[in-house]
């Protein structure tokens, strides 16, 4: 008998922790615990001027969007034992007439034995017999480049590289349009990779991606999602709320880059603001904040811009928004103090493509985010063809921007196209996120959203925010009660004054008339 209720008490232990096993998630270690790749880009020139132009910078994108610390340095300026303190090495060859004279890296090159990615010219003679790699060089060209699902044609190229002969992995193809070649786009062995072209805004850069994946060995699971850029306090608000109506009820999800706003947080165009968001929220759409538009005067400002940022993070959280990422460019990942003061809250980034690079305190490596996504416009994308009806996530995670648009009809329009384009977008919720500021912490958790362990209402309904406001308070009038009285007084003597001038006036009129008829 007391075996029987022995077994019996063991078997309810047993289904108890098989009820908890099935309830609860599989522990992992945190990608916030684990040590980022740390990878050091060397290049000869950043080729302004040319169509390489660009190249390096799109390399930098591609690496963060795989969660990499980058350091950037010349080849030229290459410090001797440099090499020793990482164990991944791009290197970007842009010029075909300009030998690596660098005695300190090639000696260095020759005892290293980490990972080795060359792009562009001169591939070293070790690594050409590794992957048994032979080259030729078109001096003018148009070529068609095809990798995964996609290509693109009439790309003109001049004085590319393209590998005659290559063993290993090979990756996409490029193709002459005249029929000269056909090769490989690009080759991996062991430990090495090379890909002799790559330029900026076609699609080599995704190709090259392909590439990355295999030699950072990266192996999770990559997502698409839908952003939409630009949105500002005096943007079109209603026709916000119609756009996230339009892909809630297209069952698409999708986030905002918004601007941040530093004060006047009483003001009814702020709530309003704040609860347009609120509603972009409930409507299954994801918050990034996007970093403060950088002029010339602010970079003297000072010490300032944590202090602002953590306002705007807190006004939000207050107001049961819960941003869970930023969107900055990618220079702002290379600044110590933008770094540091405008993105050390998140954990989490889309960094976009340099417009104008305004730094601070510049320095030449990365600042790594746990999860990061390379930006791609819709645009873009458009201009390359694909095979098959849906189309495949992207070797990383890829945010398709979009500018959100003041005008309803170009918004249906690229609505109307996401709809019919048979892209699946991820929800950028159901991702492992973190948003920290002193007094406040923003998580999300399979699709939740909690702020300082609270759950976010995503149903709460939007307010309507009154416009009767005082922008300008009425400084307080000590004297006007006497002041009104005066007025009135003067008034009425003046009216009494016009009577009394009237009156006189017909009198004088009416003696005038008698005089002349006598």
């Amino acid at each position: 008998m007391k075996l029987y209720v022995i077994v019996h008490k063991m078997m309810q232990l047993l289904l108890l922790s098989l009820s908890l096993m099935l309830v609860m998630p599989p522990v992992s270690a945190s990608s916030a615990d684990k040590e980022p790749a740390h990878i050091l880009i060397l290049y000869d020139s950043l080729a302004r001027g040319t169509t390489r132009e660009g190249n390096v910078e799109a390399l930098q994108r591609l690496l963060a969007s795989y969660g990499a610390k980058i350091t950037l340095s010349t080849l030229d300026g290459y410090k001797q034992g440099t090499l020793k303190s990482y164990s991944k090495v791009a290197v970007v060859r842009n010029l075909a007439d300009l030998p690596l004279i660098n005695s300190d890296y090639l000696k260095d090159f020759e005892a290293f034995e980490g990972d080795y990615l060359h792009i562009g010219e001169f591939i070293p003679a070790q690594v050409q017999a590794k992957l048994n790699i032979q080259t030729k060089t078109t001096v003018r060209d148009t070529i068609q480049l095809s990798i995964g699902q996609l290509s693109q044609s009439l790309l003109r190229v001049e004085n590319m590289s393209y590998m005659v002969r290559n063993s290993g992995i090979s990756y996409g193809s490029i193709s002459s349009a005249n029929g000269d070649f056909q090769a490989s786009y690009a080759a991996r062995e062991g430990r090495f990779a090379v890909a002799p072209y790559f330029e900026r805004g076609n699609l080599s850069e995704l190709a090259l991606a392909y590439v990355l994946k295999d030699w950072l060995g990266a192996a999770a699971q990559s997502y698409t999602y839908l952003l939409f850029q630009e949105v500002y306090p005096f943007s079109d608000l209603k026709l916000l709320e119609k756009l996230s109506d339009k892909l809630y009820s297209a069952g698409i999800p999708f986030m905002i880059s918004v601007s941040p706003v530093f004060s006047n947080f009483e003001y009814p165009a702020m709530q309003r603001y704040l609860e347009t968001l609120k509603y972009v929220q409930s409507r299954n759409g994801s918050i990034l904040v996007n970093a403060p538009v950088v002029a010339s005067t602010i970079s003297q400002e000072g010490n300032s811009l944590k202090g602002k940022m953590t306002a705007f993070v807190d006004a939000l959280a207050q107001y049961g928004i819960a941003p869970l990422g930023m969107g900055a460019e990618l220079y702002w990942a290379y600044d110590k103090e933008y770094a540091l003061d405008g993105m050390g809250f998140f954990d989490s980034a889309v960094l976009f493509p340099n417009q104008q690079t305004m730094y601070k305190s510049q320095t030449d490596s990365s600042r790594p985010f746990v999860s990061s996504m390379y930006s791609l416009s819709l645009q873009e994308l458009q201009q390359y063809k694909h095979t098959g009806r849906a189309l495949q996530a992207f070797p990383m995670n890829t945010a398709l921007t979009l500018k959100f648009h003041e005008q309803g009809a170009e918004l249906d329009k690229s609505v109307q196209n996401l709809i019919t384009s048979w892209v699946t977008f991820a929800d950028y919720k159901y991702g492992a996120h973190k948003v920290q500021t002193d007094t406040n912490t923003i998580v999300s958790q399979e699709g939740s959203l909690l702020i300082n362990g609270q759950h976010v209402d995503l149903s709460d309904a939007k307010k309507e925010i009154s416009a009767d406001f005082a922008y300008v308070q009425e400084e307080q009038k000590s004297f006007s009660k006497l002041f009104n009285f005066q007025n009135t007084v003067f008034i009425i003597i003046i009216v009494l004054t016009l009577l009394v001038f009237g009156f006189l006036f017909i009198i004088g009129y009416r003696l005038y008339r008698r005089k002349y008829y006598k």
